[in-house]
């Protein structure tokens, strides 16, 4: 599977991995600060961003398969890895499975076993669909003070 990637810099390459519902571009505001003394490698996980789904990208393991392989194609095995949430946790992973470079994982997500599953993809749906229903009032919501905090 290809995974939608760019690169931004030069030096040695420093792989950032979004986390869930996330792409790319939830890295954009340290993204180019980084770029100033490293390569940055900005990556779209399977069925996020600019990546299609592919047939394990809905379990965690199809995650690290498919990063591991990117890394493979993309000659990143020294890379160091920063990733946030279901990123860190992907991170923590590859470093398991013995990725050489520095492994950083940021807030590592959880959710990815037995119950915890359940409870996540429950949540997540109402949440969704709760912010399905409340778009259209959304500009009359945030003008006020009260409003955003709700």
């Amino acid at each position: 599977m290809s995974l939608s990637f760019e690169r931004r810099g030069s030096g040695r390459p420093l792989l950032l991995i979004h986390g869930l519902g996330g792409s790319r571009r939830s890295w954009d505001p340290i993204a180019n600060a980084l770029a100033r003394s490293r390569e940055v490698v900005l990556v779209d996980l399977p069925g996020h961003g600019a990546s299609p789904a592919g047939p394990d990208s809905g379990r965690f393991d199809g995650l690290v398969d498919a990063t591991a392989a990117f890394i493979a194609t993309e000659e990143l095995a020294d890379a160091d890895l920063v990733g946030s949430s279901m990123g860190a946790r992907v991170v923590l992973e590859l470093a398991r499975r013995g990725h050489r470079g520095t492994a950083v994982a940021l807030d590592p997500g959880g959710f990815w076993e037995g119950w915890e599953r359940q409870f996540f993809a429950a949540t997540i749906g109402a949440s969704v669909r709760l912010v399905r229903v409340l778009q259209p009032a959304m500009p009359t919501l945030t003008r006020s003070a009260i409003g955003r905090t709700l």
